[in-house]
């Protein structure tokens, strides 16, 4: 049948979608862009904020005034949301035919065919409060080796997943509810999976996981830590970029940040994180560090590996956040002067402890208002930051054309066009060059930035 996959959300879930399009092209099945023109509507959904939800629950209301109207359709929704809402989604919304939590994606195509013969199917992780903690990887290692990278919507870069699930239980996180416990692949079979990308063209990998930087599998007494792992991904001929996200700042060791200033190819990027600058904030959100040990990390890694690129997590408006509270988060990104921050007002999340042990008392035009100063301060940050690079010489991976034509200054003179690509520190860069440069490495000159950008000449053309 004729397939429409959207997705929504992290890392995780582009991963998740891009195995789930070669297991069903393997079973059969076709991928089309139009919901138009598709026997099945699949939702891969994210409900780390309630506006993600709702962007879904709205689809569905689409979704269902066309049932109604009588077209034959089959509607899923995966992933997060799915684990979350269960049986109760199909009572709300009849329409809905598949829901598939994140740890169920391998039956996907047997879950399709019911569905093509009017049976509907719920198929999520048991609680896992009640339920013995998985010894291993299987069935993420029955995905992931089992990729196609033909599949994957770069020609140079790829995501690799090396565990899943998390057990940090930040008072505010559904995920660990909903992505199950930490769990970490073997190292071969990550080494087997990075090399055949590597092989089918993927220079750029990034390894994904809830909190990726607590890898660590052990067997008998081998013991593989993160750092560990990042030296034998290395040593893959072919390689040239190697990343990493997301972090959690309580389980980073030096080993982790002399693996990166020592090995070539990891490029010296880190998203760590913080979501508050202030202690009392810190400690409500149980993020089981202090400011003073945010501090230390970013002296450590700052001091440990040369001209690393360090980007940062903001929650505004968290239960109980005081102004006082807020000038601390403000003094923690001036102090740390990250590269970006990814700034979020909180909304509470069903199930979550801060749910249920907090008043939301934060008004929403406080948030607003917050949101926006944060903003604001981070802004004025990168542009400084982006200005000291003018001048200077990056090598850039091309990932295609520029989507916003309006980026460069200078209208691309005839037979090239507007690319866009990211340097080793995740800087975004936008220039003018030759067509056919996607996937390449190049070298561009600086020429202009604003907060969120890099303008640049491609050293040919100079």
């Amino acid at each position: 049948m004729n397939i429409y996959l959207e997705t929504m959300g992290c890392q995780m879930n582009r991963l998740d979608s891009e195995l789930l399009v070669s297991r069903l092209c393997a079973a059969g099945h076709e991928i089309v862009d139009d919901p138009a023109h598709a026997d099945a509507v699949l939702y891969n959904t994210c409900s780390v904020r309630q506006h993600a939800e709702q962007k879904v629950l709205s689809r569905l209301g689409a979704d269902g005034q066309r049932k109604q109207a009588g077209l034959k359709l089959i509607v899923g929704v995966l992933g997060c949301m799915a684990q979350r809402t269960g049986q109760e989604l199909r009572k709300r919304y009849p329409q809905v035919d598949i829901v598939c939590g994140p740890g169920q994606l391998t039956r996907l195509p047997e879950l399709l065919t019911a569905a093509d013969k009017g049976q509907a199917s719920v198929a999520i992780d048991p609680d896992r409060k009640h339920q013995p903690r998985p010894t291993g990887c299987e069935e993420i290692d029955d995905m992931d080796l089992a990729r196609d990278p033909s599949r994957s919507s770069s020609p140079s870069q790829a995501f690799v997943r090396v565990m899943r699930g998390c057990d940090k239980f930040c008072t505010y996180c559904i995920v660990p509810y909903l992505r199950g416990p930490e769990i970490s692949r073997r190292p071969d079979r990550i080494v087997e999976e990075t090399r055949r990308l590597v092989q089918a063209g993927r220079s750029e990998i990034t390894l994904l996981g809830q909190t990726v930087n607590s890898y660590r599998w052990q067997a008998g007494e081998l013991s593989v830590r993160f750092s560990d792992l990042l030296a034998k991904l290395s040593a893959i001929p072919g390689l040239r970029r190697l990343r990493f996200v997301t972090s959690h700042p309580v389980d980073f060791g030096d080993d982790i940040f002399h693996a990166m200033a020592d090995l070539q190819n990891v490029c010296p990027y880190l998203h760590c994180p913080a979501q508050s600058g202030s202690d009392a904030v810190l400690k409500r959100m149980g993020r089981r560090y202090t400011r003073a040990d945010y501090d230390g990390l970013i002296d450590r890694a700052s001091e440990i590996v040369p001209d690393v690129s360090i980007a940062g997590d903001f929650i505004v408006g968290f239960p109980g956040e005081t102004e006082a509270d807020h000038q601390a988060s403000i003094d923690l990104i001036r102090r740390t002067r990250y590269k970006n921050s990814f700034i979020f007002k909180y909304s509470p999340r069903p199930g979550t402890a801060a749910a249920e042990r907090f008043i939301d008392d934060v008004d929403d035009a406080t948030k607003k208002s917050r949101n926006n100063e944060l903003l604001a301060v981070q802004n004025e940050i990168s542009l400084v930051n982006h200005r000291r690079m003018i001048g200077s010489t990056v090598e850039v991976l091309v990932e295609g054309p520029s989507p916003r034509a309006d980026r460069q200054p200078d209208a691309p003179p005839p037979g090239q066009t507007q690319l866009i690509g990211r340097t080793v520190g995740d800087h975004i860069v936008v220039f003018n060059a030759p067509d056919g440069l996607t996937g390449q490495y190049v070298d561009v000159t600086i020429t202009g930035a604003t907060a969120l950008t890099l303008f640049g000449r491609h050293a040919e053309n100079q």
